[in-house]
Protein backbone atom coordinates (compact mmCIF):
# COMPACT_ATOMS: atom_id res chain seq x y z
CA UNK A 1 0.00 0.00 0.00
CA UNK A 2 1.61 3.42 -1.38
CA UNK A 3 0.62 6.42 0.31
CA UNK A 4 1.05 9.74 -0.99
CA UNK A 5 0.27 13.42 0.74
CA UNK A 6 0.05 16.57 -1.98
CA UNK A 7 0.31 19.81 -0.74
CA UNK A 8 -1.34 22.97 -2.62
CA UNK A 9 -2.47 26.33 -1.04
CA UNK A 10 -2.43 25.64 2.47
CA UNK A 11 -0.92 26.17 5.89
CA UNK A 12 1.16 22.56 5.92
CA UNK A 13 -1.30 21.63 9.07
CA UNK A 14 -3.57 19.05 7.65
CA UNK A 15 0.08 17.08 7.64
CA UNK A 16 1.21 17.94 10.49
CA UNK A 17 -2.04 16.74 12.14
CA UNK A 18 -0.97 13.07 10.58
CA UNK A 19 2.32 13.54 12.73
CA UNK A 20 0.63 14.34 15.89
CA UNK A 21 -1.48 10.44 15.65
CA UNK A 22 2.35 9.79 17.41
CA UNK A 23 2.01 6.06 18.07
CA UNK A 24 -1.12 5.53 15.74
CA UNK A 25 1.02 6.49 12.59
CA UNK A 26 3.47 3.04 13.70
CA UNK A 27 0.34 1.20 13.10
CA UNK A 28 -0.27 2.95 10.00
CA UNK A 29 3.16 2.25 8.84
CA UNK A 30 3.11 -1.72 9.82
CA UNK A 31 0.38 -1.47 6.27
CA UNK A 32 1.29 1.35 4.54
CA UNK A 33 4.39 3.07 2.84
CA UNK A 34 4.65 6.98 2.56
CA UNK A 35 6.24 7.90 -0.47
CA UNK A 36 5.99 11.07 -1.20
CA UNK A 37 5.15 14.46 0.61
CA UNK A 38 6.34 17.66 0.51
CA UNK A 39 6.37 18.52 4.14
CA UNK A 40 7.28 15.28 5.85
CA UNK A 41 10.30 13.56 3.10
CA UNK A 42 12.56 14.96 0.45
CA UNK A 43 10.93 13.62 -2.48
CA UNK A 44 10.30 16.27 -5.37
CA UNK A 45 7.83 14.45 -7.49
CA UNK A 46 5.13 11.70 -6.77
CA UNK A 47 5.65 7.89 -8.55
CA UNK A 48 3.54 6.50 -10.61
CA UNK A 49 1.41 3.59 -8.44
CA UNK A 50 0.07 5.10 -5.90
CA UNK A 51 -3.02 3.50 -3.68
CA UNK A 52 -4.09 6.69 -1.71
CA UNK A 53 -3.22 10.17 -2.05
CA UNK A 54 -4.14 12.81 0.63
CA UNK A 55 -4.39 15.80 -1.15
CA UNK A 56 -4.30 19.14 1.14
CA UNK A 57 -5.13 22.66 0.29
CA UNK A 58 -7.05 24.29 -1.95
CA UNK A 59 -6.40 25.28 -5.88
CA UNK A 60 -5.39 28.71 -6.57
CA UNK A 61 -2.89 28.95 -9.03
CA UNK A 62 -1.39 27.57 -11.97
CA UNK A 63 0.64 24.67 -9.87
CA UNK A 64 -1.66 24.19 -7.59
CA UNK A 65 -3.87 22.50 -10.91
CA UNK A 66 -0.72 21.09 -12.44
CA UNK A 67 0.27 19.47 -9.01
CA UNK A 68 -3.23 18.33 -8.63
CA UNK A 69 -3.85 16.81 -11.86
CA UNK A 70 -0.74 14.63 -11.69
CA UNK A 71 -1.54 13.23 -8.63
CA UNK A 72 -5.14 12.63 -9.78
CA UNK A 73 -3.75 10.51 -12.76
CA UNK A 74 -1.01 8.55 -10.31
CA UNK A 75 -3.59 7.61 -7.64
CA UNK A 76 -6.00 4.74 -7.29
CA UNK A 77 -7.95 6.86 -4.56
CA UNK A 78 -7.60 10.29 -4.10
CA UNK A 79 -8.91 11.65 -0.25
CA UNK A 80 -9.76 15.40 0.40
CA UNK A 81 -7.60 16.24 3.33
CA UNK A 82 -8.72 19.00 4.99
CA UNK A 83 -11.49 21.96 5.01
CA UNK A 84 -9.32 23.94 2.37
CA UNK A 85 -9.09 20.60 -0.19
CA UNK A 86 -12.78 20.09 0.51
CA UNK A 87 -14.55 23.33 0.54
CA UNK A 88 -11.48 26.21 -0.79
CA UNK A 89 -10.94 26.88 2.71
CA UNK A 90 -9.30 30.32 3.68
CA UNK A 91 -7.60 31.04 -0.03
CA UNK A 92 -11.54 31.34 -1.01
CA UNK A 93 -11.28 34.85 0.75
CA UNK A 94 -8.68 36.20 -1.63
CA UNK A 95 -11.46 36.29 -3.90
CA UNK A 96 -12.87 39.70 -2.32
CA UNK A 97 -9.72 40.95 -3.74
CA UNK A 98 -7.84 41.24 -7.29
CA UNK A 99 -4.70 39.41 -8.15
CA UNK A 100 -3.41 42.58 -8.70
CA UNK A 101 -4.01 43.87 -5.32
CA UNK A 102 -2.91 40.90 -3.32
CA UNK A 103 0.38 40.72 -4.90
CA UNK A 104 0.84 44.48 -4.34
CA UNK A 105 0.09 44.04 -1.01
CA UNK A 106 2.39 41.10 -0.62
CA UNK A 107 5.82 42.34 -2.24
CA UNK A 108 5.22 45.95 -2.14
CA UNK A 109 3.36 46.96 1.27
CA UNK A 110 4.95 45.17 3.86
CA UNK A 111 8.16 45.51 5.87
CA UNK A 112 10.10 42.40 4.10
CA UNK A 113 9.61 43.58 0.18
CA UNK A 114 12.31 43.27 -2.03
CA UNK A 115 15.00 46.04 -1.99
CA UNK A 116 13.45 47.03 -5.92
CA UNK A 117 9.98 46.77 -4.43
CA UNK A 118 8.95 44.40 -7.53
CA UNK A 119 6.86 41.53 -7.76
CA UNK A 120 8.60 38.21 -8.44
CA UNK A 121 8.60 36.92 -12.18
CA UNK A 122 8.54 33.14 -11.35
CA UNK A 123 5.45 33.25 -8.94
CA UNK A 124 2.47 31.42 -10.41
CA UNK A 125 -0.24 32.74 -11.80
CA UNK A 126 -3.57 32.83 -10.46
CA UNK A 127 -6.28 30.89 -11.45
CA UNK A 128 -9.68 33.29 -12.29
CA UNK A 129 -11.07 31.82 -8.20
CA UNK A 130 -10.06 29.57 -5.68
CA UNK A 131 -11.23 26.31 -6.14
CA UNK A 132 -11.59 23.29 -3.57
CA UNK A 133 -10.05 20.30 -4.91
CA UNK A 134 -13.74 18.20 -5.83
CA UNK A 135 -14.54 21.04 -8.22
CA UNK A 136 -11.65 20.47 -10.83
CA UNK A 137 -11.20 16.03 -9.79
CA UNK A 138 -13.04 13.07 -8.64
CA UNK A 139 -12.54 12.79 -5.32
CA UNK A 140 -13.20 9.16 -3.61
CA UNK A 141 -13.13 10.81 0.00
CA UNK A 142 -13.56 13.87 1.85
CA UNK A 143 -12.22 14.37 5.23
CA UNK A 144 -12.64 18.16 6.51
CA UNK A 145 -11.52 19.81 9.48
CA UNK A 146 -8.41 22.77 9.86
CA UNK A 147 -7.00 20.57 10.84
CA UNK A 148 -8.84 16.95 10.96
CA UNK A 149 -8.41 16.41 14.74
CA UNK A 150 -6.31 13.32 15.48
CA UNK A 151 -9.10 11.84 17.31
CA UNK A 152 -11.32 11.85 13.74
CA UNK A 153 -8.17 10.78 11.91
CA UNK A 154 -7.42 7.65 14.16
CA UNK A 155 -11.09 6.56 13.28
CA UNK A 156 -10.81 7.26 9.70
CA UNK A 157 -6.90 6.57 7.94
CA UNK A 158 -6.67 2.73 9.27
CA UNK A 159 -9.89 1.58 8.14
CA UNK A 160 -9.68 3.11 5.05
CA UNK A 161 -6.05 2.19 4.39
CA UNK A 162 -7.71 -1.90 5.03
CA UNK A 163 -10.31 -1.16 2.69
CA UNK A 164 -13.22 -0.81 5.08
CA UNK A 165 -15.48 1.81 5.89
CA UNK A 166 -16.35 3.29 9.17
CA UNK A 167 -19.74 4.97 10.53
CA UNK A 168 -19.25 8.54 11.81
CA UNK A 169 -21.70 10.82 13.20
CA UNK A 170 -23.10 13.17 10.82
CA UNK A 171 -24.66 15.70 13.18
CA UNK A 172 -23.21 19.23 13.81
CA UNK A 173 -21.07 20.72 16.39
CA UNK A 174 -23.60 21.19 18.80
CA UNK A 175 -24.02 17.83 18.84
CA UNK A 176 -20.60 17.96 20.35
CA UNK A 177 -20.95 21.41 22.95
CA UNK A 178 -21.57 20.03 26.49
CA UNK A 179 -23.79 23.51 26.61
CA UNK A 180 -27.56 24.42 27.48
CA UNK A 181 -29.87 26.93 26.44
CA UNK A 182 -29.89 29.08 29.37
CA UNK A 183 -32.55 32.00 29.02
CA UNK A 184 -33.13 34.51 26.22
CA UNK A 185 -34.06 37.94 27.25
CA UNK A 186 -33.17 41.24 25.53
CA UNK A 187 -30.88 39.19 23.43
CA UNK A 188 -28.29 41.45 20.42
CA UNK A 189 -26.06 40.22 18.41
CA UNK A 190 -22.27 41.14 20.13
CA UNK A 191 -18.55 41.31 18.36
CA UNK A 192 -16.59 38.46 20.03
CA UNK A 193 -14.18 41.26 21.77
CA UNK A 194 -17.74 42.52 23.70
CA UNK A 195 -18.07 40.97 27.18
CA UNK A 196 -17.02 37.24 28.60
CA UNK A 197 -19.25 34.33 27.28
CA UNK A 198 -20.77 32.58 30.78
CA UNK A 199 -19.71 29.46 30.57
CA UNK A 200 -22.37 27.02 30.75
CA UNK A 201 -25.22 28.33 28.38
CA UNK A 202 -25.32 28.50 24.51
CA UNK A 203 -23.12 31.31 23.06
CA UNK A 204 -25.69 31.65 20.25
CA UNK A 205 -28.05 32.27 22.97
CA UNK A 206 -26.30 34.79 24.67
CA UNK A 207 -25.36 36.92 21.51
CA UNK A 208 -22.10 35.62 20.26
CA UNK A 209 -22.18 34.50 16.57
CA UNK A 210 -21.64 31.14 16.87
CA UNK A 211 -21.63 28.78 13.71
CA UNK A 212 -22.25 25.66 15.55
CA UNK A 213 -25.60 25.00 14.08
CA UNK A 214 -24.46 24.89 10.53
CA UNK A 215 -20.73 22.89 11.00
CA UNK A 216 -20.01 19.61 10.39
CA UNK A 217 -19.38 17.78 13.84
CA UNK A 218 -15.92 15.46 14.46
CA UNK A 219 -13.24 18.02 16.42
CA UNK A 220 -15.68 17.69 19.55
CA UNK A 221 -16.78 21.35 19.65
CA UNK A 222 -13.14 22.16 21.04
CA UNK A 223 -13.99 26.25 20.64
CA UNK A 224 -17.06 26.31 21.97
CA UNK A 225 -15.94 24.48 25.15
CA UNK A 226 -12.70 27.14 25.77
CA UNK A 227 -15.31 29.62 25.90
CA UNK A 228 -14.98 30.72 21.82
CA UNK A 229 -17.72 30.78 19.55
CA UNK A 230 -17.09 27.99 16.52
CA UNK A 231 -16.09 30.01 13.05
CA UNK A 232 -17.16 27.06 11.07
CA UNK A 233 -13.88 25.64 10.30
CA UNK A 234 -15.27 22.03 9.95
CA UNK A 235 -17.09 22.99 6.87
CA UNK A 236 -21.29 23.14 6.14
CA UNK A 237 -23.33 20.33 8.11
CA UNK A 238 -24.72 18.09 5.74
CA UNK A 239 -28.39 19.44 6.00
CA UNK A 240 -27.18 22.36 4.26
CA UNK A 241 -24.44 20.26 1.71
CA UNK A 242 -27.42 17.94 0.53
CA UNK A 243 -30.21 20.76 0.39
CA UNK A 244 -30.70 23.24 -2.39
CA UNK A 245 -32.49 25.34 -0.39
CA UNK A 246 -30.52 25.59 2.67
CA UNK A 247 -27.24 27.80 3.09
CA UNK A 248 -25.15 28.94 5.70
CA UNK A 249 -26.52 32.29 6.09
CA UNK A 250 -29.86 31.58 5.83
CA UNK A 251 -29.72 28.73 8.10
CA UNK A 252 -28.13 30.99 10.87
CA UNK A 253 -30.12 34.15 10.40
CA UNK A 254 -33.18 31.12 10.78
CA UNK A 255 -31.87 29.41 13.67
CA UNK A 256 -31.01 32.93 15.47
CA UNK A 257 -34.74 33.89 14.78
CA UNK A 258 -36.17 30.70 16.21
CA UNK A 259 -34.09 31.13 19.38
CA UNK A 260 -34.93 34.44 19.69
CA UNK A 261 -38.39 35.53 18.27
CA UNK A 262 -36.70 38.37 16.31
CA UNK A 263 -38.04 39.28 12.31
CA UNK A 264 -35.18 37.58 10.26
CA UNK A 265 -35.21 41.04 8.78
CA UNK A 266 -34.23 42.50 12.24
CA UNK A 267 -31.67 39.41 11.93
CA UNK A 268 -29.82 40.22 8.93
CA UNK A 269 -29.12 43.92 9.92
CA UNK A 270 -27.22 43.34 12.78
CA UNK A 271 -24.79 40.49 11.05
CA UNK A 272 -21.46 42.26 10.36
CA UNK A 273 -18.86 41.17 7.63
CA UNK A 274 -21.00 38.57 6.17
CA UNK A 275 -18.21 37.12 4.19
CA UNK A 276 -15.42 35.97 6.88
CA UNK A 277 -18.23 35.82 9.33
CA UNK A 278 -20.24 33.32 7.64
CA UNK A 279 -18.22 31.69 4.31
CA UNK A 280 -14.38 32.11 5.66
CA UNK A 281 -14.02 28.38 4.90
CA UNK A 282 -16.46 27.87 2.02
CA UNK A 283 -16.17 31.08 -0.19
CA UNK A 284 -13.81 28.81 -2.47
CA UNK A 285 -16.48 26.07 -2.72
CA UNK A 286 -18.42 26.32 -6.41
CA UNK A 287 -20.67 23.51 -4.55
CA UNK A 288 -21.53 26.25 -2.01
CA UNK A 289 -21.59 29.18 -4.56
CA UNK A 290 -24.10 27.25 -7.13
CA UNK A 291 -26.46 27.44 -4.08
CA UNK A 292 -29.23 29.95 -5.52
CA UNK A 293 -29.56 31.22 -1.99
CA UNK A 294 -25.85 31.51 -1.36
CA UNK A 295 -24.01 34.85 -0.71
CA UNK A 296 -20.78 33.70 -2.36
CA UNK A 297 -21.21 35.72 -5.51
CA UNK A 298 -22.53 38.85 -4.63
CA UNK A 299 -19.85 39.10 -1.29
CA UNK A 300 -16.93 38.49 -4.53
CA UNK A 301 -18.79 40.97 -6.90
CA UNK A 302 -19.08 43.63 -3.89
CA UNK A 303 -15.18 42.83 -2.89
CA UNK A 304 -13.86 42.73 -5.73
Amino acid sequence: MKIAIEELAGCSGCSIAVLDLHETLLDILEKAEIVYSPVLMDVKEPPLGIDIAFVTGAVRNEENQERLKKIRERAKIVVALGTCACYGGVSGLSMLSSQEALFRCVYQEVDTVRPDNTIPSDVPAFLYRAFAVGDLVKVNWYIPGCPPKEDRLRQILLPLIEGDRVALSRKSICSECDRKMGPIENWSLKRRHEGTPEREHCLLGQGYLCLGPVTFCGCGAMCPKKNVPCHGCNGPSLDILREPCRDIYNMMVRRIADLTDRPEKEIEAALYDVAHTMYPFTMGSEVMEDKEISRIRALIKEGS
